[in-house]
């Protein structure tokens, strides 16, 4: 298991857990980002942007900084 903002691009994981706020939690999960979800991580942005994650259909981009707080491993 490791933080989402350490997991590496091009690579597809599954989210185990999300250490957020109640707020953080609900924007991150009207994006389907929730524990269980499979996700790919297409892109990170250099010097410490942020990270272009696609779940199911939807790509969207996430803060390094919320990206810490969520906890994933590599999709079987």
């Amino acid at each position: 298991m490791v933080s989402l903002d350490k997991f590496p691009a091009g690579c597809k994981g599954v989210v185990d857990s999300l250490d957020l706020s109640d707020e953080a939690f609900r924007r991150v999960a009207a994006f389907g980002l929730i524990p269980g979800s499979q996700f790919s991580l297409s892109r990170r942005a250099p010097f410490g942007g942020p990270l272009v994650l696609e779940v199911g259909s939807t790509r969207f981009l996430l803060r390094r900084s919320l990206a810490k707080c969520i906890q994933v491993r590599v999709a079987a």
